[in-house]
């Protein structure tokens, strides 16, 4: 079971990380919960789909059962945010095939992403940075990527619909490191709210949650 790490990122707040080297059935075995829908995994027609909504769903029994809170699956909101049933922790599930990560926090609202820097985050850029952080990033694909996965994070924790990455989500410029801290923040139908944001370059992907 390659669950390779749960990691305290906080004084309530745990990630988890697993890659995914496992058959379905392999999967589909250990995932034998209430509380989950099967007839959802079954409705996608892609095997790496699947792979990644059992994976996603093991990543957070474990993490969950880690803290000691009883696993009784996850139901999404009307905004499609997963939520713990049975539970008030708050979680976030990200995944970039054969990667998967989750966090969870027992109170505090949280949001992960992880990405793997492919070029074709280059033809989008324009679609989700403002002029201010295309000009810092330009065309360099790490920076592209931790703003791209810092966005989405805050995007997980906003949770609703009708955000604009380029419009209501805006980071500041930060240095370039393997690992680091960028400011963001959402501003959005009256709300104003910042937040800092840890990134971690790994060797295959790159990683992003709120601190």
């Amino acid at each position: 079971m390659p669950l390779l790490k749960i990691e305290k990122v906080g004084d309530q707040r745990f990630m988890a990380l697993w890659k995914i080297t496992e058959s379905y059935t392999t999967l589909a075995t250990q995932l034998q919960t209430a509380g989950e829908d099967p007839g959802e995994v079954e409705s996608y027609k892609s095997e790496q789909k699947k792979l990644e909504w059992l994976t996603g769903r093991l990543t957070l029994k474990y993490l969950a059962e880690h803290r000691g809170i009883p696993y009784n699956g996850i139901s999404k909101n009307g905004q499609g945010k997963p939520l713990l049933n049975g539970s008030s922790a708050e979680v976030s599930l990200t995944h970039s095939f054969p990667w998967v990560a989750a966090i969870l926090d027992h109170s505090e609202e949280v949001g992960i992403d992880l990405e793997q820097p492919k070029n074709k985050l280059l033809k989008i850029a324009d679609r989700f940075l403002n002029e201010g952080e295309r000009r810092f990033v330009q065309n360099d694909l790490h920076k592209l990527c931790i703003c791209w996965c810092a966005k989405e994070s805050l995007y997980k924790i906003y949770s609703k619909r009708g955000l604009l990455f380029k419009e209501h989500l805006h980071l500041k410029p930060f240095t370039l490191r393997d690992s680091g801290i960028i400011s963001g923040s959402i501003i959005a139908n009256g709300l104003k709210k910042s937040y800092n944001l840890r990134y971690k370059i790994e060797q295959e992907f790159i990683l992003a949650y709120n601190i």
